[in-house]
């Protein structure tokens, strides 16, 4: 029977408490670099770094002092430009525009001059350089070759090894070359400034004999323009017969249409003021003002008025047969015939008038038109002629120019000077140049070190692994329940003549090394992980294979059944068993024969070297491994050593890629991830938390396994690797003093 002061190990609780939160793993808090974080990391990758910077000065070292070594001379020479020259002066427009442009392009010109393939064909002429000793190498190499091949290959030596460096703000040139000879190096520096002078003397001979020849070709071409263009301008005026009235003023023919243009105007205004008044009598009659204002009319309509009223007055004593009434009333009618026929004359004027003011019009109209046609002729005919002027005078202008020109170019072919002075010849080098090997180391070691300490941030950051314990707990935001150190004979002096059974199991054999430590601090955390008690099933597990989820399995089920706790192990991955290997172990039967039916519990259970510790290996490997273990008979199989045992611990597949872990996980009271280091990647910690979270099993923390001390810089765990190896190397030394003893 189990114990009553512990928890029942026979199922799950149903209620199990819910998973601890711990807000120190909060991925929102704030994590804070400092400079010690970067000295871990350099101190972590330190062989990259003193690699690449020992590797960088060895290389620089040996190049350097291995290398042949290359003398440098150099001569100083002064360029001006010229003076402004025969075709190109002061008074030529182009010269003025060219300014600066010209200065610079002319030195510029220069300074290819003295690194060109004609200059330097002279050098190794003169110095007869197919010859020298420097270049036996070339000429062993083209030998069978025509010498100019050998000429073409010595100068792009030279080319190679030839400097022209203008000096800021001045007008002075630096001319280097180097060489592993040093006579060489001052020779050739010398000869190019000869030559060079002497080149550019020759030159500007051969420029001014083309400037002659081509004055005397362009003077020719002008002498015949400007006889063609003064007999086109005076055949075209003695055509047109205008050449005495080019001015307007004394133009008759632009006169006359001035004047007609005036007398348009003003038939223009008389023709619409005659038309406003044929308009004004048309529409309104005998109410028109020319006809209403006429005295005439208002004469007889005066009288008419009155003969009317007269007419009246009688009609109204006398009867209209009364002689006097027949004759008033004929006066009247007479005035009335009289009014009228006035009225038609005045409209009949009106309209004779405005008639003949639009004829006047129109008649001038024509006149100003046809004159208008006579001064565009005029105007066509005068632009020709001034074309042909102007093209005149410009012919005769160049002309006059280039004459010029041509008598300034024979005298300046007869004054050539060089502008070109040496004000430092080169000198016979003392010291090499090359290599400088103080600069070289130097530069070596600082490069060196940056590129190293640039690789080694460079690894850490493409290094995406899990590294420490916080960095495990920022990630995943689960409790680091400690970290095991690397296993190894080599890594482990104490245990180099241990047996394998001995080196697996160090929480027996060496209960007192920093591997059996760290299980034994694994231990106490999974005991102290929830409220309940220590976890009664606990499945071991893992991001991925080969993280020592093993290993750590065997040595913490180990070290709780050394506190005389009952334990028993169970091997629950069926896909690759390692456990019996580790205990020298048939492996059969196991749990997967028990599952299955073929073997009883009796047969599968055994007993190990340690007490109160059991074995159940995994036995045969099934083809499928998930339905045995989410079987009900797994299920009752655990509820069957819950009974008997304080503690089963499960070592199950790896998490990514199986769901066989996940599957025993929903039947266990805790979960123990393994976490290699320097191995297990963030983004499989984190998919193995959210793996492990959709079963709702509480995650109890993490073992960051295999941890190197070397890979672990000089902060987080370093210092207790450090005490703790000096600590037990004294405790050990005091042993063997008194095992002699």
């Amino acid at each position: 029977m189990k114990p009553s002061n512990e928890t029942s190990l026979v199922s799950p609780d149903p209620n199990p408490p819910p998973m601890l939160h711990f807000q120190q793993y909060s991925s929102e808090v704030e994590q804070n670099q400092h400079l010690r974080d970067y000295w871990n990391i350099l101190m972590k990758r330190k062989w990259w770094v003193i690699g690449v910077f020992l590797g960088l000065i060895i290389t620089v070292g040996l190049v350097t002092f291995l290398m042949t070594p290359i003398y440098r001379s150099s001569t100083i020479l002064q360029i001006v430009q010229d003076n402004p020259s025969a075709v190109v002066g002061e008074r030529d427009p182009l010269a003025v525009m060219a300014g600066q442009d010209t200065l610079a392009r002319f030195y510029e010109t220069q300074y290819m001059l003295l690194n060109s393939r004609s200059i330097l064909y002279r050098i190794i002429d003169v110095l007869n350089m197919t010859e020298h000793p420097a270049y036996e190498d070339l000429k062993e190499e083209y030998q069978n070759k025509p010498p100019d091949v050998l000429r073409d290959a010595i100068s792009k030596s030279l080319e190679k090894n030839l400097e022209i460096k203008p000096l800021k703000r001045s007008y002075l040139v630096e001319i280097s070359f180097k060489s592993p000879d040093k006579k060489l190096s001052q020779e050739v520096p010398n000869a190019i400034h000869q030559e060079y002078i002497k080149f550019s003397m020759l030159t500007r001979r051969q420029s001014y004999t083309l400037i002659r020849e081509w004055l005397d070709k362009e003077l020719g071409q002008l002498a015949t323009k400007v006889e063609v263009s003064e007999r086109k301008l005076f055949q075209q005026g003695r055509e047109k017969d205008f050449l005495s009235l080019e001015s307007k003023e004394e133009n008759v023919i632009v006169r006359k249409y001035v004047e007609l243009n005036g007398l348009l105007t003003k038939a223009h205004a008389e023709r619409t003021v005659k038309e406003s008044q044929f308009r004004q009598v048309k529409e309104k009659g005998l109410d028109a003002p020319l006809i209403v204002n006429n005295l005439l009319i208002q004469k007889l309509r005066e009288e008419a008025i009155g003969q009317e009223a007269k007419v009246s007055s009688i009609n109204m004593i006398y009867d209209k047969n009364y002689p006097q009434l027949q004759a008033e009333t004929a006066k009247l009618k007479d005035l009335r015939m009289r009014l009228n026929a006035e009225v038609l004359r005045i409209r009949a004027s009106i309209e004779a008038d405005y008639e003949a003011a639009l004829r006047a019009e129109n008649l001038l109209r024509e006149t100003v038109e046809s004159q208008k046609g006579k001064v565009v002729d005029l105007q066509e005919n005068l632009v020709q002629h001034h074309i042909l002027k102007r093209d005149m005078q410009t012919n005769e202008t160049l002309y006059q120019a280039l004459l010029s020109r041509m008598k300034e170019a024979n005298i300046a072919s007869t004054m050539v000077t060089s502008n070109v002075a040496v004000i430092v010849p080169a000198e016979f080098p003392l010291k090499p140049y090359l290599p400088k090997k103080k600069l070289n180391l130097a530069l070596a070691a600082v490069i060196g070190l940056l590129g190293g300490v640039g690789l080694a941030f460079l690894v850490e950051y493409m290094d995406d692994s899990v590294k420490t314990a916080e960095e495990l707990e920022r990630i995943c935001r689960i409790p680091s329940l400690g970290l095991v150190p690397f296993l190894s004979r080599n890594g482990q002096p104490t245990l180099e003549e241990k047996t394998p059974l001995e080196l697996e199991l160090s929480t027996v054999a060496q209960p007192r090394s920093m591997i059996a430590e760290a299980i034994f601090h694994v231990r106490t955390a999974l005991m102290l992980s929830s409220t309940g008690g220590p976890p009664g099933i606990l499945v071991v597990t893992s991001p991925n294979p080969s993280e020592g989820k093993s290993t750590l399995s065997l040595n913490l089920s180990a070290s709780l059944a050394i506190m005389g706790r009952k334990t028993i192990l169970i091997d629950a991955d069926l896909r690759k068993p390692t456990i019996h290997k580790i205990l020298d172990h048939s492996g059969q039967p196991g749990l997967s024969n028990f599952l299955t039916g073929g073997a009883s519990l009796d047969e599968i259970l055994c007993p190990t070297h340690i007490p109160d510790l059991f074995f159940i290996p995994a036995g045969a490997i099934p083809p499928n491994p998930v339905q045995l273990v989410t079987s009900e008979a797994f299920k009752n199989f655990l509820e069957q050593l819950g009974e008997d045992y304080q503690h089963i611990v499960v070592d199950t597949p790896p998490l990514i890629g199986f769901t066989d872990a996940r599957a025993i996980s929903s039947l266990a009271e805790g979960v123990l991830l393994v976490v290699k280091h320097h191995a297990t990647s963030r983004e499989a910690m984190r998919l193995s938390v959210q793996l492990l979270a959709q079963v709702h099993v509480p995650i109890l923390g993490a073992v960051l396994n295999m941890v190197e001390k070397d890979k672990m810089g000089y902060g987080g765990y370093y210092g207790y690797y450090k005490y703790y190896n000096s600590y037990y190397k004294q405790y050990n030394n005091i042993k063997e003093v008194e095992m002699k003893e």
